[in-house]
């Protein structure tokens, strides 16, 4: 058994009609089955009524979770209009959304969020496992302080977690306002990694630095997959990060690729700050850089991404990956 994802892409300025054609070519790609939970990444979305409704509804009712953002990472580009949906699939996958619901502080709300957690299995004998993505508004707060470091001590050590800043998040499960937070948990018996893309050194922004610290990240994410093909890839890269990198964004998108293979669904999205945790490993402060984790077969879900994080008072120099097999 396999827990996989599968990624549709689509462009236009309604960003309402972009999720509904994005998560269709999704669900097409996966031979139209109705998935346990997606991923929803989208521009433009802030402040659009029913935006919420629509996500949930072209994801066939299962639970979704997700972010507004400045731009979406693609094989064809940086995406400025448009919407991408990563659909997940697997019998071992329990997925859950859960979202703060209300205005509040962002340790506040990862108090709230990571009680639902815990509180949402009652089967569960252990602390959860598998893979967790956060989202957030940009905050004055370290998201490593704020968040990841709280988080950890709810959820236990063997949850990987990648939250990024954004512009606003998106929760289409509980609550109609998800607050400051939302959080999309893929648990499951499976084994995950996360690796962080180094960042450059005082005086070292050149984009060569920061090329080979994203390749790096993605050899990383795959190693840890222990041999097992990739089947899905996601990044998380700073907005501060990809200017840096000028004319060479894409080729390290193509770096990220000649390591993940260039058939395997894989989307990212641009963050102010991004910061992320792996079980065996505490969350690191630490200047910015690339996030990456896998999913594949149950019960293993490997994954891989440079270590670090950023957010407030976190340099955010560094993106973070996501690899999902």
């Amino acid at each position: 058994m396999m827990i996989r994802g599968w990624l549709g892409v689509a462009e236009g300025s309604d960003p309402l009609r972009a999720i509904e054609e994005a998560a269709a070519a999704a669900r097409r790609a996966a031979g139209d089955q109705l998935p346990k939970a997606a991923l929803i990444l989208v521009t433009g979305g802030t402040g659009v009524p029913g935006l919420v409704e629509v996500a949930r509804a072209s994801a066939g009712g299962t639970p979704v979770a997700g972010a507004s953002v400045a731009g979406i990472l693609t094989d064809s580009g940086l995406l400025t209009a448009g919407a991408a949906v990563m659909c997940f699939y697997g019998d071992a996958l329990s997925p859950s959304v859960v979202c703060a619901g209300r205005p509040m502080g962002l340790s506040a709300a990862t108090e709230r969020v990571g009680r639902l957690v815990l509180a949402g299995a009652s089967e569960r004998r252990h602390f959860p496992r598998g893979v967790a993505l956060a989202f957030a508004p940009p905050v004055t707060e370290s998201l490593t302080d704020a968040f990841l470091v709280r988080w950890r001590h709810l959820a236990g050590p063997k949850l990987r977690t990648v939250i990024s800043a954004v512009g606003r998040p998106l929760c289409g499960q509980g609550a109609a306002e998800p607050g400051n937070l939302a959080v999309l948990c893929l648990e499951g018996a499976y084994k995950s990694g996360v690796g962080v893309a180094g960042a450059a050194g005082p005086g070292e922004s050149d984009a060569t630095t920061l090329l080979h610290g994203a390749a790096e990240a993605a050899a990383i994410a795959v190693k840890r997959l222990e041999g097992q093909p990739v089947r899905a890839a996601l990044v998380a890269e700073s907005a501060a990060r990809y200017a840096a990198l000028g004319g060479t964004a894409r080729d390290e998108w193509l770096a990220i690729r000649d390591r993940v293979g260039h058939e395997v669904p894989c989307v990212g999205w641009l963050t102010t700050a991004e910061s992320a945790s792996g079980h065996r490993r505490r969350p690191r402060r630490g200047p910015g850089g690339g996030r990456g984790l896998s999913l594949n077969r149950a019960p293993r879900v490997y994954g891989a991404s440079p270590p670090g994080g950023h957010g407030s008072g976190d340099s955010p120099s560094r993106p973070p990956s996501i690899f999902m097999r």
